[in-house]
């Protein structure tokens, strides 16, 4: 598809007419509430996990100096004709002007359908949104879920969201982690500035609010989040580069204003108010949750950087001994328990894991991991949840992973490496939006670690593509899943064309990656 900033906006699903409010307004069984205004929505609008009769929506309001009220609209058509639902909802200073409605009602959405939404002041509204609720939990429809991760804002266009924006019947858009990063700079070549922080660096709460309002000034961004629901997960740039747990990561330049756990919390605080993200009860920075999508699929979100033990080595390509000590965790002991008891229990024909750092083997040697910050790290974990799965022969588990700005495929065994046996899940590794990839390290040599050095090392990769950027698109039927890895011709040209790179398919019955 070829894809330019024109044609996105002229198309969007933004384009829905606006409407604007009387002086006040009221709703069903609540005092009278005044509508602000004026405001911006220069943030855009998004849906978060949907439900059968259920789902969050966001929006922030720019120009404010105090907390005030919006209207919201829901509707079953793009043009606004079949409104069913209204209500007035709150931006509050205290989380930067941002505001969020959770509808939860049988009488309002429906299982399985597609619905339209907008926030307004007296004098404008947002641009307008759409989500489809989750299926019914015996429904064997198929289903469609994008996913992405790691969008460095210097470093690249997003071209990969104006594709994702363009996907058609998305169930969901699930992002794998560096949504933002820490750091900044300058790329004239692109006309790209990120200068937050007088370190470049951001580790105020301050900071970081400003961070995400930079990035969702992009109109591509903004678009793939008008045009499906959301869910996401952090990485570790979403507080500190290779930071594990409450070890302290890099910081790679200026000094440290905030200490490592201030800066942290900060970063968290962000995440969850930039977003339809709901915490669970009691557990205020707690991101691993299920998604229960219908019959056909149930999506756990991981948390694969919260609760881990620090890295045995940091990222030395060199026999790290420390990663034979395999008490040491990934997870955390309840998040693990949570997880194989999740798989367990799901009744859903795919088991999506939506986790951050590759789980499969990566070796840049024979027996030698690539990188000690993935699951290769940690292969105690690894080998827990996976030696499980293979043990209660639980069937179609697959995993979307992020973190390494390459696109892999294949299949994951409890020890990281082909047993011989049916894998005991399958991996879908999907680029990034524009962070640079592992052509940094190579260079010239990347054809021939691509094709060789890697592949040849680690047999169940079935597919390793190391220069190119993009996102992935999983396809969930009844019998099989497919999956695309899709690739903008650039991140750097002012427009650029979507390319398929490759295409795969996995049977439920068979459990392997195969190229198709």
């Amino acid at each position: 598809m070829s894809l330019t900033r024109r044609s996105l906006l002229a198309g969007a699903v933004a384009a829905a007419p606006a409407f604007v409010l009387p002086p006040a307004v009221t709703a069903a069984g609540r005092r009278r509430v005044e509508v602000l205004r004026e405001g911006t929505f220069d943030c855009g609008v998004m849906a978060g996990i949907p439900g059968r009769h259920a789902i969050t929506l966001w929006t922030r309001v720019g120009g404010l100096e105090r907390s005030g009220h919006l209207r919201l609209e829901v509707a079953r058509d793009e043009g606004f004709a079949q409104v069913v639902h209204r209500q007035t909802v709150r931006a509050s200073a205290v989380r930067d002007f941002t505001a969020r409605a959770t509808i939860r009602s049988s009488k309002v959405l429906q299982p399985g359908e597609r619905y339209w939404y907008r926030f307004a002041t007296r004098s404008g509204s947002s641009p307008a949104g759409r989500f489809t609720t989750a299926r019914p939990a015996d429904s064997r429809e198929p289903l469609r879920i994008g996913f992405f991760s790691c969008q460095s804002w210097t470093a690249g266009l997003y071209h990969a969201h104006a594709g994702l924006a363009a996907e058609p019947d998305l169930d969901l858009v699930l992002c794998l982690g560096d949504y933002v990063y820490e750091g900044g700079g300058r790329n004239a070549a692109i006309g790209r500035v990120d200068e937050i922080g007088p370190d470049r660096q951001a580790q105020t709460l301050a900071e970081w609010r400003e961070k995400y309002r930079l990035y969702l000034s992009d109109p591509h961004l903004r678009a793939m989040h008008a045009s499906s629901a959301f869910a996401g997960i952090w990485d570790d740039h979403e507080a500190e580069n290779n930071y594990a747990g409450e070890a302290e990561g890099t910081l790679a330049d200026g000094r440290r204003r905030v200490d490592f756990a201030t800066r942290r919390r900060n970063g968290y605080t962000a995440f969850f108010e930039y977003g339809p993200r709901n915490t669970i009860p009691q557990e205020r920075h707690r991101s691993y949750r299920r998604i229960r999508l219908g019959g056909m699929a149930d999506v756990l979100l991981l948390d694969t950087r919260q609760y881990r033990d620090d890295q045995a080595c940091d990222r030395e390509i060199v026999p790290c001994e420390g990663t034979a000590d395999r008490s040491r965790t990934m997870l955390g002991a309840p998040q693990r328990r949570w997880l194989k008891d999740a798989l367990s229990e799901s009744r859903a024909t795919w088991k999506v894991l939506a986790n951050q750092v590759v789980m499969m083997g990566l070796d840049s040697a024979p027996s030698l991991p690539l990188n000690p910050d993935q699951w290769d790290g940690y292969p105690g974990d690894r080998a827990d949840v996976m030696g499980h799965v293979r043990a209660k022969d639980i069937r179609g588990v697959t995993a979307v992973t992020g973190d390494i700005h390459t696109f892999f495929a294949g299949d994951v065994f409890p020890e990281g490496r082909s047993d011989l046996r049916r894998p005991a899940a399958t991996e879908f590794v999907g680029g990034s939006i524009s962070s640079g990839g592992l052509e940094r390290d190579f260079g010239d040599l990347t054809p021939v670690v691509e094709a060789g050095v890697v592949v040849t090392n680690s047999p169940h990769l079935k597919y390793a593509q190391l220069s190119r950027r993009g996102y992935g698109v999983m396809e969930l039927a009844p019998d099989e899943l497919r999956v695309a890895f899709r690739s903008p011709t650039s991140v750097t040209a002012r427009e650029a064309r979507i390319e398929t790179l490759a295409r795969f398919r996995v049977g439920l019955d068979d459990g392997v990656v195969e190229r198709v």
